[in-house]
């Protein structure tokens, strides 16, 4: 009799909790909630605690965003398409499962954003210029922009693509004005289908005169916030920043870790994405037993966390030399996931809300290819139909 009247009067203070919803009704609302805010309300009470994890298994949220590895053949290139998955799927042991791949002529593959690419290629038939092409994977549309500049110039080219318009923003790193604080780039709008040059005006621009700055250094990703309508990227010892309303860049500089550096590769190391709150820019700094992370919002860096890597997977005693062997390559907001590429060809994920951190995928050789491959590049994808015919016809080409 006492522990009936002790069930019941624990049914009623958990409906009493909860606002005296029906668990249909409960469910329904915490399978809306992005999963970061998700975590943060299971500190609420037990009764939230155990409602959200039983939610999460039986509804594991889902992504819609993935990877696009580009893999290095000796005779060729591939693109391969990944899709990923909740690691609270204790009936699904996999993270990490292929999708499609492409195998095709394009050298470079420069970005991703929103469901499109951006590949490059040098046009013998035209004395050395780049030709730039972007993609529909989804849809599987390829369509090849008009000549764009020569490859003596050195250039850091990135897509943005939203509302059915993309433009590519190509700078020169040694085209720099310091009387006028301005940079050679060249733009490339789809709605006028042309590239046009312009110079662009660079503020903070004594930055780039600050002692240990190197302008080549500049082949990190970039990262759209669609929020702010702004393009990042990593040059150097400086976050550049460009405003794509109006025209302007801006440099800021990195926040400075206590860790001794002695290769100048460590650039290439770090790495930018867009936290789920929208609009702030994450900065990722690898050192020897971890990664820095900082948040930047508007105007200056606030260090957040730092992310301990051991190992991979005790039970197999794989274990990994972190620092420069370890390149974040992307950050999933829907499943709270920082993932990271272990040199020369595995891939592993973080979770923020576990803390752990596990393998999802790993280039396996077959013993009788003769082929060598390496993994060159890794961007987060976005498994979006993006019609680019459509975007072509509606300014009358064809």
């Amino acid at each position: 009799m006492a522990i009936a009247m002790e069930t019941e009067q624990e049914e009623e203070e958990e409906m009493i909790e909860l606002g005296n919803l029906s668990n249909h009704i409960v469910e329904s609302i915490f399978t809306k909630i992005p999963l970061k805010s998700l975590i943060q309300l299971k500190t609420v009470s037990k009764t939230w605690r155990n409602s959200i994890t039983n939610i999460r298994h039986c509804y594991p949220h889902t992504t819609s965003t993935g990877f696009v590895l580009f893999l290095k053949h000796k005779t060729y290139q591939e693109s391969v398409f990944m899709k990923l998955h909740d690691q609270t799927q204790k009936n699904f042991p996999k993270f990490c499962t292929f999708h499609s791949s492409s195998t095709h002529k394009f050298p470079y593959l420069i970005d991703s954003c929103n469901g499109v690419l951006l590949y490059a290629s040098e046009n013998n038939n035209n004395n050395g210029f780049w030709t730039y092409s972007v993609s529909s994977p989804v849809l599987d549309q390829l369509i090849s922009l008009p000549i764009s500049h020569h490859i003596s110039r050195p250039t850091c080219s990135s897509l943005v693509f939203e509302s059915n318009l993309f433009q590519v923003i190509s700078f020169f790193w040694e085209e720099v004005d310091f009387d006028t604080h301005m940079m050679n780039c060249m733009i490339f709008e789809s709605n006028s289908w042309k590239w046009r040059e312009t110079q662009i005006q660079i503020l903070n621009s004594q930055l780039l005169q600050s002692d240990g700055f190197i302008r080549g250094q500049c082949f990190n990703s970039s990262v759209f916030s669609r929020e702010k309508r702004k393009l990042y990227w990593i040059w150097s010892l400086c976050l550049l920043v460009y405003d794509i309303d109006f025209e302007v860049f801006t440099l800021f500089s990195l926040p400075k870790n206590n860790s001794i550096r002695s290769r100048k590769d460590v650039y290439y190391s770090q790495f930018l994405y867009e936290s789920s709150e929208g609009g702030v820019i994450q900065f990722c700094d690898p050192v020897n037993s971890g990664v820095f992370i900082w948040s930047f919002r508007g105007s200056e860096f606030k260090f957040d966390h730092f992310v301990r890597l051991v190992s991979i997977n005790d039970d197999e005693d794989l274990r990994f030399k972190t620092g420069y062997s370890v390149k974040p390559c992307a950050f999933n907001k829907d499943l709270q996931v920082l993932y990271l590429h272990v040199l020369p060809h595995t891939i592993v994920a973080y979770s923020f809300e576990t803390q752990e951190l596990v393998q999802i995928w790993s280039y396996e050789e077959d013993e009788e290819e003769e082929e060598v491959c390496w993994v060159f590049k890794i961007f987060p994808f976005l498994f979006s139909s993006v019609d680019l015919f459509a975007c072509k016809k509606g300014i009358g080409l064809s």
